[in-house]
């Protein structure tokens, strides 16, 4: 998900790149239906870059990091120093024009790292046109947060049910990761943002919950839809090693259809549009904390794509 001062919404569409959502209710898709080596394009993470164009990392088996503009859909960056690119979950740019991005897993398929054993993941930065791996050993990277205010890039650790955090300034990330928060029991945490007291938001799959981290640690649930049933049955199967997609892509619930992303929205950026992976809307709830203004806020995207 990512929102905009004009009140333009994009997230990231199966096949097709970015979707955007006009203040008006008019909806684009912003490519045709691509294919990238073969295999059709799965997007996941999604960038705005400054001159109006986006990153998209494709979690196909194809992988790779994709650049989407109004001419279509090309490979930006193989995302590995080797041949084979890996399916790219995460993207976003920051404001010194870092380009990050997170790879959950080197297995093929990915979900051999469904389990709360393996730490084969990592984020990577693209700065001045040089890729390197900057934090390895993670388990099921998802989404990060760079906060250079607060002085930290937050990173979260899906099959580990918890946010890491490693010390970050404008010369790039310091020492190794430690815990932020230990999330509860059911609560796969996916999609993660900052908000202006330094607090961090994290959209929860499985448990279908948006939790906030105080910057002290505390939690609270914000909005939630969990089904106790349904999280003990995946957390059984998490426990005996036989977690799947059919847990990911099949939930009871009926609001928060598997949260995994959100975006601040509004003037005062104290509204929240959740992404999940289950459902044809996006919620919208009021912010416990309002937000701070992305990178990307003042970027004005011309109108390009089919209308639908």
């Amino acid at each position: 998900m990512l929102t905009t001062a004009s009140g333009d919404i994009f997230c990231s569409h199966n096949g097709h790149g970015v979707a955007r959502i006009r203040p008006n209710g008019t909806q684009y898709v912003l490519a045709p239906p691509t294919e990238i080596g073969g295999t059709p394009i799965v997007p996941n993470g999604i960038a705005l870059r400054p001159d109006g164009s986006f990153l998209v990392a494709n979690i196909s088996d194809a992988g790779g990091l994709l650049a989407l503009d109004a001419e279509g859909v090309r490979l930006f960056h193989p995302c590995i120093a080797g041949t084979t690119s890996p399916p790219v979950n995460f993207v976003t740019q920051d404001e010194l024009g870092r380009i990050w991005i997170t790879v959950s897993s080197t297995y093929v398929p990915r979900s051999r790292a469904y389990n709360r054993h393996t730490a084969n993941g990592y984020v990577a930065v693209i700065e001045n046109g040089t890729f390197r791996v900057v934090v390895d050993g993670l388990a099921y990277t998802n989404e990060v947060r760079p906060d250079y205010d607060g002085g930290w890039l937050y990173i979260a650790e899906t099959m580990a049910q918890r946010i890491s955090r490693i010390r970050l300034d404008e010369q790039g990330v310091h020492g190794a990761p430690e815990v932020f928060a230990t999330m509860p029991r059911g609560a796969f945490v996916d999609g993660i943002e900052v908000d202006c007291e330094g607090g961090v938001l994290a959209a929860c799959i499985i448990s279908s919950e948006l939790i906030r981290i105080d910057p002290e640690g505390g939690q609270r649930v914000v909005m939630g839809d969990r089904v106790d049933a349904w999280v003990d049955e995946v957390e059984r199967a998490f426990d005996a090693g036989s977690m799947g997609r059919p847990h990911l892509d099949t939930s009871p619930t009926t609001t928060l259809r598997n949260i995994a992303s959100l975006a601040y929205r509004g003037d005062e950026l104290d509204q929240i549009v959740c992404g999940n992976l289950l459902d044809s809307k996006l919620p919208v709830v009021a912010a416990p904390v309002a937000g701070r203004k992305p990178p990307h806020w003042e970027v004005k995207v011309p109108i390009w794509g089919d209308a639908f």
